[in-house]
């Protein structure tokens, strides 16, 4: 992984420029992709059983009230089944108004079909709310709702900032979003993560600023966001990104992605059967691949404000047919993802330093931002350009797989018209 290099210093080779051969990446994604998926149905052969005990769970999404009884999802925390640490849960409670807390104990029936766990409880066996410590996340997001009084722009920061479920939204929220097809927007990922980065960079002069950035972002992620597939594929790309250049490589992007997205599966196998996972590696995949194919000038104004409609377009090309699989896509965040994305930077800018100083700031402009948002894409909702075609899950992979293949070789011979434009110029 390591080589010297003739001017002197240590490279990342495998994951730098001039390129190793990038079918070595892919062979090693593809292998702990297989890993994975073995590992996963190993363990979910095993766990089919009925019990009853002690659980205590975190509830994770809305609660619905349904013919007598509250149904949610919820995560596992602890208790007497620790094969089911961790793992998501849909809890029926018979005969509850609403639940003690956030975290609770209760007394149910448990029922694993492999990769589903059912759990069913009496309002009586609710044995109380958990004594656990609230963690940092939880303590965050406890000061916003305290500082931001209007709800829905209450809804959007916990959404936006601390990844909290988009299903915990006001329900005319939701839809504006889902419509719009800009609900990506409020999913921690890249841009999440560039921006925390760069504000805290140019804090401190270099490298300073650099170390205190990576260390920054770092207990972002792992702290104040759950830690989904989008979250960690983004923070691992940019600490190897960072490793990279460091090092004085030039980052190949494409290596990158697939390196990080092979270290996910490696440590949580349970990855490759999350769509966020796909959604997240497939569209980082069409825009890394798209890009190789369009001629960039990197000083042009005109470049910069296409390229985030290029970058919106390929993500789009990407994840449709995984959306196609459960719902629908909306064509129309080919232009609101860029449009709307813009008016998010002085949002996200502001909602980072109110995390920097822990809500010490006012409240006002982050309302304020939050309104103009909210209130935009309302207006964008009315535009009706859902499209839909009806795919099983494997037809959406091969797909998604198959238009990346064509972007790859696309892009292998665009870069050998550039080399010989270039022989003839000079």
């Amino acid at each position: 992984m390591w080589w010297k290099s003739k001017r002197g210093f240590w490279e990342l080779s495998i994951l730098s420029l001039p390129k190793r051969p990038e079918a070595l990446q892919l062979f090693l994604f593809f292998t702990l992709l297989v890993f994975s998926l073995w590992k996963v149905e190993r363990e979910e052969a095993f766990l089919y059983f009925e019990d009853e005990g002690l659980l205590e769970v975190l509830v994770e999404g809305p609660v619905v009230e349904e013919g007598g009884r509250l149904r949610l999802r919820a995560k596992v925390l602890s208790g007497d089944f620790p094969e089911l640490y961790g793992k998501k849960i849909s809890l029926s409670l018979y005969g509850a108004e609403d639940v003690p807390s956030r975290a609770f104990w209760l007394y149910g029936k448990v029922r694993a079909e492999g990769n589903k766990v059912f759990v069913s409880a009496s309002w009586k066996d609710i044995e109380g709310p958990s004594l656990r410590q609230k963690s940092l996340r939880e303590r965050y997001m406890g000061k916003v709702e305290e500082k931001i009084k209007d709800p829905q722009v209450r809804a959007l920061t916990l959404s936006y900032l601390f990844g909290e479920s988009q299903e915990l939204l006001p329900q005319d929220i939701f839809y504006h979003f889902r419509k719009t097809g800009l609900i990506h927007i409020l999913v921690i990922s890249g841009f999440h993560v560039a921006m925390f980065f760069f504000i805290l960079k140019y804090a401190l002069p270099y490298p300073y600023g650099v170390l205190l950035a990576t260390i920054g972002t770092s207990l972002y992620v792992i702290f104040l966001t759950p830690q989904d597939p989008p979250a960690l594929r983004a923070w691992l790309m940019f600490l190897l990104w960072v490793l990279v250049k460091l090092s004085q490589g030039v980052p190949n992007s494409l290596n990158i992605l697939l390196f990080s997205c092979s270290l996910l599966l490696l440590f949580e196998p349970s990855f490759v059967r999350s769509y966020s996972f796909w959604l997240s590696f497939f569209a980082t995949l069409y825009i890394l691949l798209g890009l190789r194919i369009v001629r960039r000038e990197e000083n042009s104004l005109k470049w910069k404000v296409l390229n985030s409609f290029l970058l919106s377009f390929f993500a789009f090309l990407g994840v449709s047919p995984l959306l196609w699989s459960f719902t629908t896509s909306s064509a129309g965040s080919i232009i609101f993802s860029p449009l709307v994305g813009f008016m998010f930077l002085p949002f996200t800018v502001y909602g980072i330093l109110e995390i920097i100083t822990f809500f010490s700031l006012p409240a006002f402009p982050m309302e304020v931002m939050g309104k103009l948002i909210l209130f935009s894409v309302k207006v964008l909702s009315h535009f009706d350009l859902d499209v839909g075609i009806p795919l099983g899950l494997k037809q959406a992979i091969f797909l998604s797989s198959f238009g990346a293949m064509i972007l790859y070789v696309w892009g292998i011979y665009r870069k050998k018209d550039r080399c010989a434009s270039n022989i003839f110029k000079n």
